[in-house]
């Protein structure tokens, strides 16, 4: 009985230690940040955004900088969103257009942090599905 037990104790002790390796995936960091500085200007990562996830990046910009961002995609389905402390809500800088390589420019209201989210528009997106993507960013 009580090598029965011990053999019990050891199988549930070696499932509990492969369950947890099993569940472990790669995760995109969140928010990623975009090293922006004097010397670097623009920045590029290609990534998969799934149907209810997003990707999000942060990085450190001043009033009156421009921020372009453009999304290479197969899918017309993706939305860029650019958010401040001081935004009372996410400004979503993505142009609606039947184009989905848009190129798209932003004023930076604020000087600071500042949150940029990519994801897929739900109402058209399909369940279970995922969108390749590359995101190029230049800061000015």
């Amino acid at each position: 009985m009580k090598k029965s037990l011990q053999a019990l104790i050891v199988l549930c002790a070696c499932n509990i230690s492969f369950s947890a390796f099993a569940n472990t995936t790669p995760a995109m960091e969140s928010p990623l940040s975009i090293p922006f500085s004097q010397q670097i200007h623009s920045y590029q990562y290609s990534g998969v955004v799934n149907n209810d996830v997003t990707n999000d990046f942060s990085f450190y910009g001043h009033q009156g900088q421009k921020i372009t961002t453009l999304v290479t995609t197969d899918s017309a389905k993706l939305w860029v969103t650019i958010k401040h402390p001081q935004m009372k809500q996410a400004v979503d800088i993505s142009a609606i257009s039947t184009n989905p390589n848009q190129r798209d420019t932003y004023t930076l209201p604020f000087t600071g942090q500042y949150h940029l989210s990519i994801g897929e528009y739900h109402a058209i997106s399909k369940r279970n599905s995922s969108q390749n993507y590359t995101l190029k960013i230049t800061l000015n």
